[in-house]
């Protein structure tokens, strides 16, 4: 290894060498010595390096990919993981097309579910429905550059929307079909941004460990006519993403 970002380990010491190991690296990334994208060490270099073998490596990785700070990419070695910047349009309403289109990054969607829900005291006190009414219930799963990016869920009012669940929207836009075929202008919305941490779900979709945490974007979405036509909740890696903001004084 090169001076620097040389390591070094106490044999002697109460601390596992794993452990350790996952501390001296994380310095390492946090300090600069390996910038975003950065290849780390073969596990082989290390051993070398500092004598040690190679499951007191593996199990230092280990860590470090399940807290979200590296990444394994099978034939080419261990990366550190880079941020994704999607904070720039936080204080602007766009569909998610929108924003991949202004960033120039490919992007899909996969559906996970799509069904009806009923009333219930919060999700309808939300969106200011009556006990009647029911809501389309659309989750999906987010790839930017063949990886997940964003895990989204929507609650569409069928009384505005009614036969909304015939749309593809893995290929479709949803805020496209609302304004193009519904005629509902998306004209303000409040947001919500607080932190949580991944459950099993979350954690399986994007290869993260349980508990990890997780950035959490909620939308009360309304019309030009003030009604309330979309509950939206994002969940995104809250090890990579970040939110950037423009804060102007009047």
């Amino acid at each position: 290894m090169s001076e620097r970002y040389e390591l070094h380990l106490d044999k002697n010491s109460a601390v596992p060498l794993y452990e350790q190991l996952r501390r001296g690296l994380l310095d390492a990334i946090t300090g600069g010595q390996f910038p975003e994208g950065a290849k780390l060490p073969t596990e082989e270099e290390l051993c070398q390096a500092l004598g040690i073998s190679r499951p007191v490596v593996r199990q230092a990785y280990n860590a470090l990919i399940e807290e979200g700070v590296v990444e394994r990419m099978r034939g080419r070695g261990t990366f550190v993981r880079v941020p994704d910047t999607r904070g720039r349009f936080l204080n602007r309403q766009l569909s998610f097309e929108q924003e991949m289109t202004l960033l120039n990054l490919e992007h899909r969607t996969k559906v996970l579910r799509a069904d009806w829900v009923g009333y219930t005291p919060a999700l309808f006190g939300r969106l200011e429905l009556n006990r009647q009414d029911r809501c389309y219930h659309l989750v999906r799963l987010r790839y930017v550059s063949g990886k997940p990016f964003v895990l989204v869920e929507n609650y569409i009012p069928e009384s505005i929307f009614p036969g909304i669940d015939q749309y593809d929207f893995a290929a479709q836009s949803l805020y496209h079909v609302l304004e193009t075929v519904y005629h509902v202008q998306v004209a303000r919305s409040h947001r919500t941004l607080m932190a949580q941490i991944a459950n099993a779900e979350f954690a399986a979709l994007f290869g993260l460990h349980r508990g990890s945490p997780v950035l959490y974007v909620e939308n009360v979405v309304r019309d030009q006519f003030g009604r309330a036509i979309d509950l939206s909740k994002e969940y995104l890696d809250g090890v990579t993403q970040k939110f950037e903001f423009e804060v102007v004084n009047t």
